[in-house]
């Protein structure tokens, strides 16, 4: 199983309480978001979350230069 396999898989057995935090976050800043948008709504640097995204703590996708990130993952950087 890849990572990113893991992840989903942790994002499909969420508890209710986390599930609804994680759709208030996609609400807010829409299903993806880049490294700059995280940063700023967890209040950390963007280099913690480039941090996270190489740990393979996120979900991402890199188009171009850019990393957009599923924001639903960001659930685990609160646990």
């Amino acid at each position: 199983m890849t990572r990113e396999e893991y992840i989903y898989k942790q994002l499909v057995n969420l508890s209710p309480l986390d599930k609804a935090l994680s759709q208030e976050i996609a609400a807010t800043l829409g299903e993806w978001a880049t490294i700059e948008e995280v940063a700023k709504y967890l209040k950390k640097h963007k280099n913690t979350i480039y941090d996270k995204v190489d740990g393979g703590d996120l979900l991402y996708r890199r188009i171009g230069p850019s990393i957009l990130i599923y924001t639903r993952s960001i659930i685990f950087l609160l646990e």
